[in-house]
């Protein structure tokens, strides 16, 4: 490819020394060679085929409801984020459940059970109102043996009746009653805590004899 010196001098154009370096530097501000004219041409093309390949795919949205698909992005999103807070709910609720449990079934220093519940009735009801309560913000920076004993004790923080197996009586005697026996004998007319008692250490006793007694 001839530069422009060369052009000019095969048509008879001699251009002097002295002026060849200003020349030069005119050219070069006014004019682009034909690479940069290639150069040039070649991203016009490359933009035409990119536009081209857009305005493609764009036709091929012209039948879509945008206030529709828009809705059911947001209905996903919502729904996404219900299912994330379930799931993290129902882990938080394990975690509660779990921790109950082991307070519950917690040992003395003496290797026994803490709590003795009268009857699996109590135990559950219990149970279920701890779980209750641990779920609550009041129960926040409290800690579960304060928020249990506060269930199971009265305003002067005595024992409340009916809820624990006592330790003592049940070491020292224990109810032998035949199970089939209709009627107690003697005559004896007994608490319900008794009764309760009777059968959280005879599951299979027939307790109406009693309560009817």
């Amino acid at each position: 490819m001839e530069n422009y010196e060369q052009i000019l001098k095969g048509v008879g154009i001699e251009i002097p020394e002295d002026k060849k370096a200003d020349l030069k530097k005119k050219m070069e501000e006014n004019y682009s060679t034909k690479e940069d004219y290639d150069q040039a041409v070649k991203k016009r093309d490359e933009y035409k085929t990119s536009l081209e390949q857009v305005q493609g795919k764009l036709d091929g949205f012209k039948d879509v409801d945008v206030d529709d698909l828009k809705g059911q992005i947001q209905k996903l999103t919502t729904d996404l984020a219900d299912e994330k807070k379930a799931r993290a709910e129902d882990a938080r609720k394990v975690e509660v459940e779990k921790t109950v449990n082991s307070f519950l079934a917690s040992k003395d220093e003496k290797g026994e059970k803490r709590y003795c519940f009268l009857n699996d009735i109590t135990e559950n009801h219990f149970r279920d109102a701890l779980v209750a309560e641990l779920d609550k913000d009041s129960a926040k920076g409290k800690s579960i043996a304060d928020i249990f004993k506060g269930m199971v004790t009265d305003d002067e923080g005595k024992q409340k009746p009916g809820i624990f197996v006592d330790k003592a009586q049940a070491n020292s005697a224990k109810f032998t009653v035949p199970v089939n026996k209709d009627k107690p004998a003697g005559g004896h007319k007994y608490t319900m805590t008794e009764v309760m008692r009777m059968k959280n250490e005879n599951p299979d006793l027939d307790i109406d004899s009693y309560i009817n007694a």
